[in-house]
């Protein structure tokens, strides 16, 4: 048996590496969706899911919500951005939910892994008014106050908004 030279085994490592490039196969996520909390405010207009897969030929991509097939084509909230989702105008009640890409070539489908999609919130505190509290000097006191409606955010994040 013939002992090859360096570059012999170099040529043959680039011809195996091109060939593999080029052979036709099923497609595989190189991206799935996760699980995300978005801030709902004025400059948030857009929600981008990344979702991305590779295949020969190249997929085709499909998104479900809550496990009903979106449809991106008469949906003016949905589009598709080289597979990935964007969701414009969200806002929770329609568009909160699990979410899931779906990759698709003529060699197979794969299915991503369901991804949470949440929206954060701080809404104003109430304008009740409160009863009086009278204290003496050099007395302590406690004023309870509880937070306002709110979703994704721990007390700190509250807290810094407060102040």
């Amino acid at each position: 048996m013939k002992m090859l030279l360096p570059w012999e085994l170099l040529i043959l490592l680039l011809l195996k590496e091109c060939l593999a490039e080029n052979t036709r196969h099923g497609p595989v996520f190189t991206q799935e969706p996760s699980d995300s909390i978005f801030p709902l405010s004025i400059d948030d207009k857009q929600v981008f899911i990344n979702c991305n897969a590779r295949g020969n030929p190249t997929p085709h991509y499909r998104w479900k919500m809550d496990g009903r097939e979106i449809n991106t084509e008469s949906d003016p909230n949905f589009s598709l951005v080289e597979g990935n989702l964007l969701i414009s105008d969200p806002r929770v009640m329609d568009h909160a939910g699990v979410y899931q890409c779906i990759a698709t070539n003529t060699f197979g489908t794969v299915v991503s892994r369901e991804a949470k999609v949440q929206f954060a919130f701080l809404q104003n505190f109430s304008m009740k008014s409160r009863n009086t509290v009278s204290v003496r000097e050099g007395q302590a006191v406690v004023l309870l106050c509880g937070p306002p409606p709110h979703y994704g955010g721990t007390l700190l994040t509250l807290l810094h908004y407060l102040l």
